[in-house]
């Protein structure tokens, strides 16, 4: 992968909290990416050159909206959010009082907690202060939102504390309650700390000492397994040195090496140049290891910050995250003809992030391995294709546990918004920031407990980002509570997604290998075709042709009839579509749409609702148009790592009726030819594939690969250990799936109304009812807090080893169970 960087800025802006603030912008990068896989982006918008927000007053940066910071004190009266009745099973959402109960905010939380498994309702500061403590204490636990609420009283504030201290389990993120009004009107940060820093653990919201540098932007690291635990697959994490400083061209310009990639970075163009001292001599140089940070010209010993101001606390809307899935990549084609472009440029933009010295005396942590039994990965051999066994060469997942940071596809390691921390932690820390201190820990607090997340997770999700919530959130409901959830799979069986997308006439060949060799034999999987007779322009004549091929008619009626789901896979005219769509040209590009669905739909012979955009080109009209089409699934390039979830794009839910399958990568790479061209040795592949099977059986999930059939023909051997290896697991304990398959169960999972009801002496009666069915649902509830569930009506019980697994029956429509607390059960 080859890039180039270009830096310019724009002029200086007032910043701080009442006074001007010199700072020190970073332009958009222009990135020339040399990479493969037609479905590397999502979004078509190029991202601007990013606006400024005036300090205090809402603004926009990069095209998001920076609103008023939430509070209390600054609601209208809106829709009222009614109390949810007690209930030892469900999570408290602290809002504000006045806060519309559609609020995207409020919707993100409780998808993402329908999506975990568990249930959760809003509860205003009002009706949390009615409560009290002990009115509080039943309920599951308490969340403290981002985003949704940065302004908190006093009041309020102590009423956390009782609550946490009294024996609640708190779940605490990043800007909630991050500034109070002061008595003559307006919105501050609290000197010279968060009030709520005890609670963290360290202190943090340092405003008072940092100004513009309160919040770094940098990578986020954790042991692995801790990843894991996180909800983070093998592939979405990768290894991350804290070795020493590594020397680095600075100015006037020179070139960085890291593995396959080159970036050229140009002379710095900055506004202050006192804001790009170098830090202590000793300090870790991040950016060696960052592509995002060198691009942005970051030295040793320096550092990226996104200034705040009342109206942005912490400072997130300075830096868009959703670029991290508007990055369109080239197709098989395109790599695999020497006569076609190889370089497709992609742009970031660093909007308002500045760069300076890294802070000399934020926290310093190493993550350990976690001290909970995490799960055993399976590992070890399975039966193969010749039906001898499964063999690893190398360990994988099942080596030594090692510091990871999260990453993304084509991009490296990403970068994260998180306030500077100072102070030593007793609790046991989970993620870290190399520069800025601790990200992520677990700590008492009197009777309590709390688990401090030190990421914007609502606005990370509402940015194409949703795995740090999901998985967070998972990790409070595992580790702190105990809690019963309702598996996001169908009859409790663990699986993966495998999406083939067939992308022109070159690809044919290929797929009818395949075929014979058994690979379809496997599955079911979704198979996504372009139909039409061009791929790269109009009347190129290298597009399959569908309504004129015979030979792929037949393929695709034969994989129908196989239970492959058939999908389109865009667009009609592959790279054409892909790299020229976007959010104001629909009159161009929707006949391409209708055009290919006709012709996939007239091969199978009935309608089909699987999608692939190419080079992941997701315009918000052509998901409209899909979902009025009764598309139910379609492949994504956000959220990536994360298993089938709501389409949250621009802040809110788009689509409701269709669910986005985000990619899983493996690091850099997530196809066969990415893989074969930029020399990643197969047993590696082979190993990723393996890891990504036993990751979604320990954590009862299903994430999606995708694949070229031009690439994967070159390494069939690695398919057929993939599929033996799946074998291997039993139907039973693990299954293929395809995108649909998922989309219906998750959007019928929604409709499951349960509660949970506390009896006397530790029982706890659960009820659950479905309006048609609740065929093929299961709750898992761990055995370290519960004994055998008993008084079992419309279903059974099975054990699934470190959890019971409670089966309603196949006509059953509503289900009732007991389940004692178990003595020795001892949360986190």
């Amino acid at each position: 992968m080859k890039a180039t960087l270009t830096l310019a800025g724009p002029p200086t802006r007032l910043s701080g909290r009442f006074r001007p603030a010199p700072v020190a912008w970073l332009a958009a990068v222009l990135l020339c990416v040399n990479l493969v896989g037609c479905g590397g982006g999502s979004d078509t918008a190029a991202v601007s050159q990013q606006s400024a927000a005036a300090s205090v007053q809402p603004g926009s940066a990069g095209g998001i909206a920076a609103p008023v910071a939430n509070g209390s004190a600054d609601q209208s009266v809106k829709a009222a959010v009614a109390l949810a009745a007690p209930d030892p099973g469900l999570l408290l959402l602290l809002v504000p009082d006045g806060i519309d109960d559609q609020d995207p905010g409020i919707m993100a939380w409780e998808d993402a907690a329908r999506e975990v498994g568990v249930r959760m309702a809003p509860i205003t500061d009002s009706q949390f202060l009615s409560l009290g403590t002990s009115g509080a204490l039943a309920y599951a636990g308490l969340v403290l939102p981002d985003q949704i609420h940065t302004v908190a009283t006093d009041q309020l504030v102590a009423a956390v504390h009782d609550y946490t201290n009294a024996g609640g389990s708190t779940f605490l993120t990043f800007d909630f309650a991050a500034l109070t009004r002061r008595a003559d009107g307006p919105l501050v940060y609290p000197i010279p700390k968060s009030r709520l820093s005890d609670l963290a653990g360290v202190d943090y919201v340092l405003y008072d000492k940092y100004l513009d540098r309160t919040v770094g932007l940098g990578p986020v690291t954790a042991m692995r397994t801790t990843m894991r635990e996180l909800l983070v697959p093998p592939g979405k994490s990768e290894p991350f040195s804290t070795a020493g400083p590594v020397a680095l061209p600075t100015a006037p310009g020179g070139t960085i090496t890291v593995g396959p990639t080159t970036i050229t970075v140009g002379p710095p163009s900055v506004g202050n140049k006192d804001r790009l001292q170098v830090g202590p001599a000793g300090a870790i140089d991040v950016a060696s290891q960052v592509p995002l940070l060198r691009a942005a010209g970051v030295g040793p010993g320096q550092a990226l910050y996104l200034p705040v101001s009342p109206g942005d606390p912490g400072g997130v809307h300075g830096f868009d995250p959703q670029q991290y899935q508007i990055q369109p990549m080239a197709s098989s084609s395109q790599l695999r003809s020497p006569n076609r472009l190889k370089e497709l440029k992609a742009q970031v933009g660093f909007g308002q992030a500045v760069r300076a010295a890294a802070p000399n005396e934020a926290s310093r942590f190493v993550a350990a391995a976690s001290t909970k039994a995490i799960g055993v990965f399976g590992g070890g051999s399975g039966g193969a294709a010749d039906g001898g066994a499964v063999v690893r060469t190398g360990l994988g997942d099942n080596g030594p546990d090692v510091l990871q940071a999260y990453h993304g596809y084509a991009l490296g390691f990403l970068i994260y918004p998180s306030y500077v921390t100072e102070g030593s932690y007793a609790g046991t820390v989970l993620a870290t920031s190399p520069q800025f201190g601790l990200v992520a820990g677990v700590k008492s607090y009197g009777a309590g407990r709390v688990l401090f997340v030190n990421l914007p997770l609502t606005y990370l999700k509402g940015r194409t980002d949703a795995l740090p919530m999901h998985g967070f959130l998972q990790y409070f409901v595992k580790h702190l509570l105990g809690g019963a959830q309702l598996s996001s799979m169908p009859n409790g069986v663990p699986g993966m997604m495998f999406n083939w997308h067939l992308d022109s006439m070159e690809a044919q060949q290929p797929t009818l290998q395949l075929e014979t060799a058994g690979i379809f034999n496997a599955g079911p999987m979704s198979i996504h075709i372009t139909a039409g007779p061009d791929t790269v322009v109009p009347g190129d004549g290298l597009g399959f042709d569908l309504n004129n091929n015979p030979t792929m008619q037949a393929f695709l009626r034969r994989m129908d009839a196989k239970g492959h789901s058939i999908g389109s896979h865009g667009g009609w005219d592959h790279d054409y579509y892909g790299l020229n769509a976007n959010e104001t040209n629909s009159a161009t590009f929707l006949p391409f749409l209708v055009l290919n669905r006709l012709a996939v739909d007239n091969a199978v012979g009935h309608p089909t609702r699987d999608y692939s955009a190419p080079e992941g080109n997701n315009p918000h009209w052509a998901m409209d148009w899909l979902a009025q089409q009764g598309v139910v699934s379609a492949y994504f390039g956000g959220h990536t790592g994360l298993g089938v979830t709501r389409d949250y794009r621009d802040g809110i839910l788009n689509t409701p009726t269709l669910w986005v399958v985000p990619v899983t990568p493996m690091g850099l790479y997530a196809t066969f030819e990415e893989f074969q061209d930029f020399n990643v040795p197969k047993a590696d592949v082979i190993n990723w594939y393996l890891d990504l099977v036993d990751f979604d059986l320990t954590h009862d999930t299903a994430r999606m690969v995708y694949a070229h059939p031009p690439g994967a023909s070159e390494w069939i051997d690695v398919v057929q250990t993939l599929e033996a290896y799946v074998r291997s697991k039993g139907a039973s304990k693990f299954s293929w799936y395809t995108m649909p398959r998922l989309a219906d169960f998750m959007a019928k999972r929604n409709e499951v109304q349960w509660s949970e009801q506390s009896l006397a002496n530790g029982v706890t009666q659960f009820t659950a009812s479905h309006p048609i069915s609740l065929k093929e649902l299961v709750w898992r509830l761990p055995k370290a807090r519960y004994l055998r569930p008993t008084a079992v009506s419309g279903g059974s019980v099975a054990d699934g080893g470190t959890v019971w697994l409670v089966k309603a029956g196949a006509n059953a429509r509503t289900l009732t169970f007991r389940a004692s607390s178990s003595t020795t059960w001892a949360p986190f």
